[in-house]
């Protein structure tokens, strides 16, 4: 996989680079060669990493403290829709919404995880079909609930599994609008696989 490490100081992500180089994984950064510019991709001959669509996981190595200049490639990745996982004292992390993990004594496991998780899509989507009334709120917090959304993601594809009972009829309904409430909230993703299964 193909990480975006990003440090709250310089250096404090070298453990972290080299636990990932060791599993494998290519790192890149986003600090620029001119400290006089805020991150590389504003560099006047420079490239922001996730310009190329194949960032699978950005990792913030934190110093503490409030977020640093350094860790704002992390707003980026999270913008772009690509899990965060942060390493350090939990005390320091900070959250980047729904897609943030924390590494814990495994950073490369939770590299593996967080590159598979679809939490920050599921959310979306059953945000936005809740508040448009497609389904409604005991549709998804019954014991058990009715409607089931899960998001599996890799670099170049998302598979949304809807699963909801045989005989719902807003089963159409269901499946347009949580297609298009992903594809709202990603973008950049090139293929969305749609799956339906029954509860």
């Amino acid at each position: 996989m193909k990480v975006l490490l990003v440090e709250g100081a310089p250096g404090v992500g070298a453990g972290a680079e080299a636990e990932l180089r060791a599993a494998g994984h290519a790192v890149v950064g986003c600090e620029p060669d001119d400290a006089s510019s805020p991150c590389r991709g504003l560099e006047p001959m420079g490239e922001c990493p996730l310009d190329g669509g194949d960032i699978d996981v950005a990792v913030v190595s934190r110093a503490g403290g409030d977020l640093a200049p350094g860790e704002r490639g992390a707003l980026c990745a999270a913008r772009s829709r690509i899990p965060v996982v942060i390493t350090g004292n939990p005390k320091h992390a900070i959250s980047f919404g729904p897609g943030t993990h924390l590494a814990g004594a495994d950073l490369a496991g939770a590299v593996d995880t967080a590159a598979r998780s679809g939490v920050a899509h599921v959310a979306a989507v059953r945000r936005e079909l809740l508040i448009s009334g497609v389904i409604q709120p005991e549709d998804v917090v019954g014991d058990p609930p009715s409607v089931v959304f899960e998001v599996h993601r890799d670099t170049t594809r998302l598979r949304l599994v809807i699963r909801t009972r045989d005989d719902d009829p807003r089963l159409p309904s269901i499946v347009k609008s949580a297609a298009e409430a992903l594809r709202h909230f990603d973008q950049k993703m090139p293929v969305i696989d749609v799956v339906t299964e029954t509860i």
